[in-house]
């Protein structure tokens, strides 16, 4: 392969890069916009002046491609309700609340794939909300949380790092017990949101 198509194989794989950016970017970026636009451009571009016919053809479907995609992702960034940044000390206490005696039968905490933290109540007053903080590591808030109400926390904690260590995005399910004594605290694994957020914090940074 001649440096000219080196160059355009390496520009198309760019404007994939921005493509995934845009798509996983919550809020979404105009940066990686802008880069995939660039990238797309100069991919066909190059590809027409100094690339080989295939390539040029190769290079104008993969742009085409990921400027649908780019135009799909703003579409639905736009109809959907943006995650609200919170101040997480409230955000707590009305987990905390909800954890209580009167609150609903179960509480799951998690964070998702793009790190806001996702709840879900269920019972008499069923309820689902999401979040993004307005400081502060995710994975150490929904640890506060299970600390705070969970029964046997200190394990329930070990187990949900050790998910975490091994890919796996898991999530806290705090279920009401007999007694007031806290709350059952299970670690499973978040469904529709596998991949872990790659939290900047030292204790939850992945390897």
């Amino acid at each position: 392969m001649d440096a000219a198509s080196a160059g355009v194989v390496v520009s198309l794989s760019l404007t994939l890069w921005g493509l995934v950016r845009v798509w996983t970017h919550d809020p979404p970026r105009w940066i990686d916009r802008l880069s995939l636009a660039f990238w797309g451009t100069g991919s066909v571009v190059a590809a027409e002046r100094w690339a080989p016919g295939p390539l040029a053809a190769v290079a104008w479907v993969v742009a085409g491609f990921c400027v649908l995609g780019a135009v799909v992702a703003v579409v639905i960034q736009s109809v959907v309700p943006a995650v609200p940044v919170v101040d997480g000390r409230n955000l707590r206490r009305q987990l905390l609340l909800a954890c209580g005696p009167d609150g609903p039968e179960t509480t799951t905490v998690g964070v998702s794939s793009t790190g806001f933290i996702a709840v879900r109540m269920t019972g008499r007053r069923s309820r689902v909300l999401a979040a993004r903080l307005d400081h502060g590591c995710p994975f150490c808030f929904v640890e506060e949380i299970v600390t705070d109400v969970g029964q046997d926390a200190e394990r329930a904690v070990e187990r949900y790092r050790g998910e975490r260590a091994r890919g796996v995005n898991a999530m806290a399910v705090l279920t009401r017990t007999a007694t007031d004594l806290g709350r059952r605290a299970d670690i499973r694994p978040m469904t529709g949101n596998r991949r872990p957020f790659p939290a900047a914090c030292p204790v939850h940074a992945l390897s």
